[in-house]
């Protein structure tokens, strides 16, 4: 049986542990103490660390939980300094780990090298550790890449099943849905979306995993299309934009104003 678990760390980071046949992976773990917590409680050990980038609050406790247990292996972008890194990935791999097919999608935008990971269960259900490419109405910020190869990585994203499961590593939800409800206000499908994940928060529950197919409805980050996002992307930089690209690089800069 699959099962996938957050564990929430610092403000407001997601670390995912993925359990599988006897087998345990986390998936960019920021810091340690809650991973061994978790692990202790439940007799569990852990075989796998993944890794999408370099940034602090995803690799700080890759060398302690390596210490405390020795037998888990590294898997990690390989354009990255990553802590103790056995096996670098550059995109386009694929895995056989924990009885599941992987694929390595190498997607640029947020670093220069960050990937994301790309599971099929047994049920043929994808699931897609997206790490800082994107969350729930939003997307990472673009620190190091470019508006195109941003754009081109969440397209690639986008162009996976609309079923696939989306486990992003923040809860940035409410204030993603604030801006999105900013740039579409007549979008209804995204004011459902502000119900029911601020009804979550208030649960103390977590409003990932989304999907393909909530995001195409509702994110503007990947709404680049759309007219009214269009609409308001020229209005913020009094240019008439040509491209998809053009379109998501003004939304990330006006996010960034926001």
């Amino acid at each position: 049986m699959l099962t996938i678990y957050p564990i929430a760390i610092y403000e407001d980071n997601y670390v995912w542990v993925i359990e599988h046949q006897g087998q345990v992976a986390v998936v960019d773990p920021g810091d340690s103490q809650p991973v061994v917590d978790y692990l202790r409680k439940r007799n569990l050990s852990l075989d796998y660390i993944l890794v999408t980038h370099k940034h602090w609050d995803h690799v700080t406790g890759i060398k302690e939980l390596t210490g405390t247990f020795p037998n888990c292996e590294v898997y990690g972008t390989g354009h990255e300094t990553i802590p103790c890194l056995q096996h670098p990935l550059l995109g386009g791999e694929t895995l056989s780990l924990m009885g599941l097919d992987w694929k390595v999608m190498f997607t640029p935008g947020h670093t220069l090298g960050q990937i994301a990971f790309y599971m099929l269960d047994k049920e043929g259900q994808g699931h897609l550790f997206s790490a800082d490419n994107i969350f729930v109405c939003g997307c990472g910020r673009m620190f190091e890449g470019t508006a195109e190869q941003f754009q081109a990585s969440l397209a690639s994203l986008m162009a996976l099943p609309h079923n696939t499961l989306i486990y992003g590593t923040h809860e940035y939800t409410l204030a993603n849905i604030n801006f999105a409800l900013h740039i579409e206000p007549n979008n209804t499908y995204t004011l459902h979306r502000q119900d029911v994940s601020q009804t979550l928060r208030e649960e103390g529950k977590p409003t990932l995993p989304t999907t393909v197919a909530d995001e195409l409805k509702s994110n503007p980050f990947v709404r680049w299309n759309q007219p009214d996002v269009i609409r308001a992307a020229e209005h913020f930089s009094g240019l008439k934009l040509n491209s998809d690209a053009a379109v998501f690089g003004v939304i990330r800069a006006m996010k960034d104003q926001f």
